[in-house]
C-alpha cells in the first residue's frame, strides 16, 4: 500500500475517500515527521477515528516489525494495543503558531 497514495493534499483526500468507501472507520499511524498532520486534518473525524501514536510507544509493543510497519500497526490497532498521543485542536495549533511568530517578531537585537 505504500505506493498507492501520494503525499500531496489531493492524494490524501483520495486516501480519506478510499478508506471511507472501504468501510475503514479506525486508522492508526506513527507521529513521525509532519506527514501525519496533513492526513489528520483531512480525515473526516465524524466518520471514524485516526489514532496518532508516538513512535516510542509503538516500538515498545512486542510484535512490531519495521519491515512491515503498516500491517504491524494495523494488527496492534485491531488488538487494542495502541494509545493515541495528544493532538492539539486546530485552534490551539493556530494560536501556538501565532504566538511563536509574534515572539520571533518581538525579539530585541
Amino acid at each position: 500500500m505504500r505506493d498507492l497514495f501520494g503525499t500531496f493534499t489531493a492524494d490524501l483526500i483520495i486516501l480519506a475517500s478510499w478508506s471511507r468507501s472501504n468501510g475503514c472507520i479506525h486508522m492508526a499511524m506513527e507521529s513521525t515527521g509532519v506527514y501525519w498532520t496533513h492526513l489528520y486534518n483531512i480525515f473526516d473525524h465524524s466518520r471514524g477515528r485516526l489514532l496518532v501514536v508516538n513512535v516510542q510507544h509503538i516500538e515498545a509493543v512486542p510484535g512490531k516489525a519495521d519491515s512491515h510497519d503498516a500491517s504491524s500497526i494495523a494488527n496492534l490497532l485491531q488488538h487494542g494495543l495502541l494509545n493515541g498521543s495528544f493532538v492539539q485542536s486546530r485552534e490551539q495549533s493556530e494560536l501556538k503558531e501565532l504566538v511563536g511568530y509574534r515572539k520571533s517578531q518581538c525579539q530585541i537585537s
